[in-house]
């Protein structure tokens, strides 16, 4: 589902975010914030998330964010998620957040809610913050890499993961809610045993998520996504970098010439690898993730359709609205219209 009303802040791509507190207790910042009302135009810190943050990585393994937060104002941040797996658990309260077009809007008064999403690539990531939300949840983010080595080529998970955007809604049951309370419970480890402890545990409730997938019958039915597996599997693994510095640097001008030195490739090895891989030439990727973008920060009403232009690299509005048509069917006037109707 996609997020339903106006936004009174917006976070630019690639802001920079830093968290202080202690062990516990941490507020998430924003540092490039910009407030309108502000006569000197200068930035200013705005405090995002505060609460009990997950910040955990095991070595080449999984990551674990999340915790139990509360959110302290409306907005919504912009930032890159990388080639992985992405779990998604609910526990309390409403979730909103998406990857690229695919988007998701949880609420956990009824009961919690769950998702895996698989992404082949480095995709725009959102998430939609309301004020005094509190937010009890788990992200858990496996390497690809890390999956490779543990699965079958021919089972439901493989199938799951080899195709980008691909997407299955978990059943949560008794031992998926324990196990993630205690996960969060236990996310802060002082010790190694503490530290194995939390370890066994996201392997517990890896297990269970992976039985559940490959026992759900009508599995593959479910799985939606935007490329086919065969086209996932042609995913040169060299562009990995590449495709991360360009999600990073989107509001930057980037020339084929400058991101082949970048990967140490001619020109023209780069534009024969990426487009074999992504289907599009280096250049068509960097306007689409852009548009797509724009589409995303049009949509919650963050910004004008002239600051989306100038955004996404366009020095006429006109260009910017043609070039948004073809894409995405409509104008993107057509689209604030409709964000307005609601």
């Amino acid at each position: 589902m996609k997020f339903q009303g106006k936004l009174k802040q917006a976070l630019p791509k690639g802001t920079f975010i830093r968290t202080m507190g202690g062990l516990r207790q941490k507020t998430i910042f924003s540092d490039s914030h910009s407030i309108s009302s502000n006569p000197t135009n200068k930035k200013q810190s705005l405090a995002l998330i505060e609460g009990d943050l997950i910040s955990y990585q095991a070595d080449n393994s999984f990551i674990l964010h999340g915790g139990k937060t509360k959110e302290l104002v409306d907005f919504q941040v912009l930032a890159t998620a990388k080639k992985s797996l992405c779990i998604t658990i609910l526990l309390e309260g409403k979730l909103d957040f998406g990857y690229d077009d695919l988007n998701f809007l949880y609420d956990a008064i009824e009961q919690p809610r769950a998702v895996i999403v698989s992404l082949t690539r480095s995709v725009s990531f959102r998430r939609t913050l309301y004020k005094n939300n509190q937010v009890t949840k788990l992200n858990l983010i496996l390497p690809h890499e890390w999956i490779a080595q543990r699965i079958l080529s021919d089972d439901n998970f493989s199938q799951l993961v080899n195709q980008h955007l691909a997407h299955f809604e978990l059943q949560i049951n008794a031992e998926i809610i324990a196990l993630t309370s205690d996960i969060i419970k236990s996310s802060k480890p002082t010790s190694h045993i503490e530290q194995m402890n939390l370890e066994s545990l996201t392997q517990q409730l890896l297990l269970q998520v992976f039985v559940q997938l490959n026992d759900a019958t009508q599995a593959l039915n479910q799985f939606e996504c935007g490329h086919s597996a065969h086209e996932s599997l042609q995913y040169d693994p060299v562009l990995d970098k590449l495709v991360s510095y360009i999600e990073a640097n989107l509001d930057q001008d980037m020339s084929v010439s400058d991101l082949a030195k970048f990967s140490a490739m001619s020109i023209s090895s780069l534009q024969h690898k990426f487009k074999n891989s992504m289907g599009v030439s280096v250049l068509s990727y960097i306007r689409r993730r852009r548009l797509n973008i724009a589409k995303q920060l049009l949509e919650a009403g963050s910004i004008s359709i002239s600051e989306a232009a100038y955004n996404a690299g366009y020095r006429h509005p006109s260009n910017f609205t043609s070039a948004f048509k073809k894409v995405f069917g409509i104008p993107p006037q057509d689209l604030m219209l409709k964000t307005d109707q609601v």
